[in-house]
């Protein structure tokens, strides 16, 4: 577990293969106001990381941002049955399996409203996702909407990294930004993003961005906030 703000925001690498191909994943961690726990994009859960967790507080919300993120929350669900679940667009019908207690979209449920911003990256025909900021860290919070598979030797991942041209810089794979037909829709999801206070970006795949993290993500989508 790795500390990225102090007593507020903390998250965990493990290993991930996506049709065999390592790409690895991060959860995110973040202390609420009321000393709850809200945990962004679940992964694997260990007993090593219950125990890590159990120090840091009590878990009382869990968020997938987006229908790819769904692979371990059933044991997520039979650990942590007094947590409040929210699923992300499309998740509700694709999991069937599990009760949620809230669908995510663009306005903030109470449990955390004044603490983090939210939106929904719109415009895609195949998967939207729910993008997070905490100002009190100046943090950005995505799951696949920015990837930066800079960090490996694998074969298989260096050649996934190029395809998808997130290996040089982070960037939105090009396998989901081939599916945003609705350009407009896209671009005022990434407007709205950039009017939030953030300096820095946590990815679910791939390298951190500790700073320069705005220019970073307006960089990543030239491509859609030029029209190109």
């Amino acid at each position: 577990m790795i500390e990225w703000t102090k007593d507020r925001i903390w998250y965990i690498d493990m290993p991930l293969k996506v049709n065999g191909i390592p790409v690895g994943s991060r959860m995110t961690v973040i202390k609420l106001e009321n000393d709850k726990l809200l945990i962004h994009s679940p992964v694997q859960l260990t007993t090593q990381l219950q125990l890590e967790l159990t120090k840091l507080g009590q878990i009382q919300i869990i968020v997938t941002p987006n229908m790819n993120h769904h692979l371990f929350l059933s044991e997520w669900w039979l650990a942590y049955p007094e947590a409040y679940f929210f699923a992300p667009p499309g998740l509700q019908q694709k999991r069937t399996d599990l009760v949620f207690d809230d669908a995510l979209g663009a306005k903030t449920p109470d449990l955390w409203r004044n603490q983090l911003l939210q939106t929904i990256v719109r415009g895609s025909d195949s998967m939207e996702e729910i993008v997070f900021c905490d100002p009190q860290s100046k943090t950005l919070i995505v799951g696949d909407t920015l990837a930066w598979l800079h960090n490996t030797h694998n074969p298989l991942t260096l050649a996934l990294a190029f395809i998808n041209g997130c290996y040089y810089r982070p960037a939105m794979p090009l396998y989901w930004r081939l599916s945003f037909k609705d350009k407009t829709r896209l671009r005022q999801s990434i407007q709205e993003i950039l009017t939030w206070p953030f300096d820095r970006i946590i990815l679910s795949h791939g390298l951190v961005i500790p700073e320069n993290g705005k220019k970073v993500f307006s960089d990543a989508f030239r491509w859609v906030l030029q029209g190109e």
